[in-house]
């Protein structure tokens, strides 16, 4: 299942990463994905709409038995983006 996710969120996110996005944590429970996206700023309604959309992605590539669920996260440049209990990185932007 966690390849199948990591791989499936690589696709949903496409040509829909943004300069304000700087980093993706997924936590996969069973068959439960939840997926955080952590904004350097409050996010706009491009990246509300970015977000809907990927997550419309993912979802399509499981069955109704899988929940796939987004949420935006804002944290500030400058403080640690930090993973929650259980969650691993989708993806990072580099940063100094």
């Amino acid at each position: 299942m966690r390849t199948q996710v990591l791989l499936s969120l690589q696709r949903a996110f496409w040509n829909l990463v943004t300069p304000n996005l700087r980093g993706v944590a997924v936590r996969i429970l069973a068959e439960d994905v939840s997926v955080r996206l952590i904004f350097e700023n409050d996010p706009t309604e491009d990246d509300l709409e970015n977000m809907s959309e990927a997550e419309t992605y993912a979802i399509a590539d499981f069955t109704d038995a899988v929940t796939v669920s987004f949420e935006a996260d804002h944290v500030p440049a400058g403080q640690p983006r930090e993973l929650t209990t259980g969650e691993e990185w989708v993806y990072l932007r580099k940063e100094e």
